[in-house]
């Protein structure tokens, strides 16, 4: 429970729109069964049980190598075949992942994937023959609806063969949803191909489009013919379609695009840079639903395998692995991505968040404050700057880097900015500064009036013993709104406590242990309870339990609670409050 920490979700920082991981796939990490704690000498399982090791520890790239030299001994060598493939291909080491989902294939293992994988070797090989072929076992409703019709079109395209490629294509209209993805395919195969009058067609199909916005690569692709076409009216179009405000990939595409004339270089010189848009557009419509994630990530690792070049698929990978507070994992992800690439700045601050959430704060700042120099007025660097201050415990240089981030903040969207005057509120209390703490909460109140606004003005306010009324109304308010939560359950308890209603104060400091068993903070409270009815031996055990808990934000005074340990504790005089209209507001059971 963080009464005093708030850890800031910003967003991810870069977007995903309309459809319209990878590792370079070189074995960098050679097997090293000593770096464990096996004996492996004359031991055939013992590289398997080392890639179940690396597996547990997410060290895919390990285990993959390890899984490798145990299905070349192992006797039950059946299964590993299978576990390679989709593992390799998840590190986009897919030429590897060929040779076990043939394997697999020869001992029984009949999933599409298999087929997906060598469809995209070959195509990636220019075998787009055998490309078919495969196609044609992938004969599942997803295969039919989506990566069939996509995948087999730009094969048609990679043997010259145009209008079996159009035609394939326009399976994906049964779908309206999947318009904006056939328009951008056909103006793509169309422009690869030669065929500038039928490319000019159906990119302004697309760009015609209502409610549509295009990301980086569509944007890049449709922009580059236009520009090689010389025609600014519909350049300006296209930039007319963007999302008006960017993050940096998208900012630094747009001064590209600007700065570029008609002697720009094709984009689409390979089916392969197709292939890989293809890929990733399925990738995109898989990763919502997370009983897809692992597909999701499969397809992006191949996109990606398609097109080296193309960082959008790392970025989504990366993106998902967050969302699964794989962290160390997603940063594996997000340094393959290049300083000569788009989303290079954009993979930075991701990298530079997600150490925010290892606790890896030097290495943060760090990176944050290179950004700046480049960014200077973004107010996302300067939050999260903000933040690196403050859990290190430098309040006043916080204080400054939110202040910076609110005034940078656009003032469209000023409502949002609440989570960043709330960080800054916890700033102030850190310094102790009692006045504006208070100030910048109830600022927060007046923009977004939640159950975590109203429960943490509520605990300052009982915690320096002021306004008692209103913070008990407050607290009860927060938990009528939301009375599962283990943290507004102890502010209720603690409340309870400061007035001398104790029993009422140990009911809800025990539901609220339950509720947030972790909390170091909340133990101290519930002893306190305790020894106010005279459960002294528990009280103790309370007190000695939120030692052994980790506090990092540091919410109990350690001191006083070996004192209490040793000595007991001095009786407790109850504040003075308004108890006919707490007893109308309180919670009835």
């Amino acid at each position: 429970m963080e009464k005093t920490s708030f850890i800031l979700a910003i967003a991810a920082g870069f977007v995903f729109a309309n459809a319209c991981c990878y590792l370079d796939g070189k074995k960098d990490i050679t097997p090293n069964p000593q770096e464990y704690s096996y004996t492996f000498e004359n031991n055939q399982y013992g590289t398997y049980l080392a890639g179940r090791v690396a597996h547990i520890r997410h060290e895919l790239n390990k285990a993959s190598d390890y899984y490798i030299l145990a299905s070349q001994n192992a006797p039950e060598k059946q299964m590993l075949p299978s576990q390679l493939y989709v593992m390799l291909t998840s590190q986009g080491r897919v030429d590897e992942a060929v040779n076990f989902a043939d394997q697999a294939l020869k001992q029984g293992d009949r999933s599409p994937f298999i087929y997906t994988i060598k469809t995209i070797h070959d195509i990636k090989q220019h075998q787009y023959e055998q490309a078919l072929k495969n196609i044609a076992e992938c004969d599942n409703d997803f295969a039919r609806e989506i990566f069939s019709p996509l995948i087999t079109a730009w094969s048609y395209a990679g043997m010259n063969q145009y209008e079996k490629a159009i035609e394939t294509l326009g399976h994906l209209t049964k779908n309206r949803g999947f318009k904006p993805m056939y328009l951008l395919h056909a103006g793509a195969i169309s422009d690869y191909m030669g065929k500038n009058q039928e490319a000019d067609k159906y990119y302004s199909l697309l760009m015609s489009s209502s409610n549509i916005t295009l990301s980086i690569f569509p944007l890049k692709i449709v922009s580059n013919f236009y520009l090689r076409q010389n025609n600014k009216e519909k350049i300006q179009q296209i930039l007319d379609k963007v999302p008006p405000h960017g993050n940096f990939s998208l900012k630094k595409t747009i001064e590209e695009i600007k700065n570029s004339d008609s002697g720009v270089e094709p984009i689409l010189t390979d089916p392969a840079i197709g292939v890989s848009d293809a890929l990733f557009g399925i990738a995109l419509i898989l990763q919502p639903e997370n009983k897809s994630e692992e597909i999701a990530l499969l397809f992006a690792s191949l996109a990606s395998y398609s097109n080296p070049a193309y960082d959008m698929p790392k970025m989504l990978m990366g993106n998902i692995l967050d969302n699964r507070e794989l962290y160390k994992e997603a940063n594996d992800i997000y340094t393959q991505i290049l300083p000569s690439q788009p989303n290079y700045l954009t993979a930075q601050f991701q990298i530079a968040k997600n150490l925010i959430l290892l606790k890896q704060y030097s290495q943060a700042e760090n990176i944050l404050r290179k950004l700046v120099k480049q960014q200077p007025n973004n107010h996302d660097l300067y939050t999260n700057l903000g933040e690196v201050m403050r859990m290190t415990k430098r309040y006043r240089d916080a204080v400054i880097y939110y202040q910076k981030a609110l005034d940078l903040y656009p003032k469209k969207y000023l409502q949002h900015s609440w989570v960043i005057l709330f960080a800054q509120a916890a700033a102030y209390d850190g310094m102790n500064d009692k006045q504006n703490t208070e100030k910048t909460l109830r600022k927060v109140l007046e923009m977004n009036p939640n159950p975590l606004v109203k429960n943490h003005l509520g605990y300052i306010l009982l915690r320096n013993e002021e306004k008692i009324d209103e913070a008990l109304e407050l607290v009860i308010e927060a938990y009528n709104l939301s009375p599962d939560d283990g943290s507004i359950m102890d502010s209720l308890g603690f409340g309870m406590y400061k007035i001398g209603y104790y029993e009422q104060a140990v009911k809800y400091l025990e539901q609220a242990s339950e509720l947030s068993p972790s909390e170091a903070v909340i133990y101290d409270h519930l002893g306190d309870a305790y020894w106010e009815v005279g459960r002294k031996n528990e009280a103790v055990f309370q007190w000695n339990h939120a030692l052994t808990m980790k506090d990092e934000n540091e919410e109990i005074d350690r001191q006083l609670v070996q004192k209490k340990i040793k000595h007991g504790k001095s009786r407790h005089i109850p504040l003075s409050f308004d108890k006919e209209k707490l007893d109308s507001i309180l919670p009835q059971e």
